[in-house]
């Protein structure tokens, strides 16, 4: 009687787990899909380009920084209005790649100026996490080289792109920038969060969406 009273609590919090990651993978292979059969297409440059451009006035309207944010919308939309009026988007293969290579650019100068400022990013938030336990020199020390494997790793990343870009047809291209980067991504992620707790189990546990509300609130203050 109590498990299946249980049962309806824990099934929308499963729910909620699996949302972020499914829509991300239907995102990926219609991306995949869309730059394979028609890249040229208004409509696919739109859902390739637009989550990037909208997370970035997002982020930067949240921030307080609004002034940027409407230029940012402003300078992609003159852009892409100069490229259908001036060129028709003939070739729009750089305009992917200056995508990504914008975002991966963002992240690693993100994390790594938050380690020459003297206060590294991952350590910010895992002291917003874990209020009720102060972090112990060693836990400073590896948030900090955490840091600086998360930067490292969007700089390498960036630089493969650009890589792969001159040397691979773009199919073989939108494969990396698609599937491979989210997956690599993700195995990154969760690889730190399994082995986090066997090289330093007196970090406290904390849920997904602890770090995502750290993540939200890492501004603040």
């Amino acid at each position: 009687m109590s498990s299946v009273s249980q049962t309806p609590g824990r099934l929308p919090m499963r729910l909620a787990l699996l949302a972020p990651p499914v829509l991300m993978a239907g995102y990926c292979l219609s991306a995949q899909w869309l730059m394979l059969h028609a890249p040229r297409h208004p409509l696919t440059v739109a859902f390739v380009l637009g989550p990037a451009v909208l997370g970035g006035f997002a982020a930067l309207w949240n921030a307080g920084r609004r002034v940027w944010a409407l230029l940012l919308l402003a300078a992609v939309g003159g852009a892409l209005g100069g490229l259908f009026v001036w060129h028709g988007l003939r070739d729009v293969r750089p305009l992917y790649l200056a995508e990504y290579v914008t975002i991966y650019s963002a992240l690693t100068w993100l994390f790594g100026h938050s380690l020459r400022s003297g206060a590294p990013l991952i350590t910010r938030l895992a002291r917003s996490i874990h209020q009720t336990h102060q972090l112990t020199p060693e836990m400073e020390r590896y948030t900090a080289q955490l840091t600086r494997a998360w930067a490292l790793y969007f700089a390498g990343m960036g630089l493969l792109a650009l890589l792969l870009f001159a040397l691979l047809p773009f199919g073989w291209w939108a494969l990396y920038a698609n599937i491979i980067s989210p997956l690599a991504l993700g195995s990154f992620f969760l690889g730190e969060h399994l082995l986090r707790y066997r090289w330093h189990p007196e970090f406290e546990r904390a849920s997904f969406w602890a770090s995502a509300r750290a993540w939200r609130q890492r501004g603040q203050g």
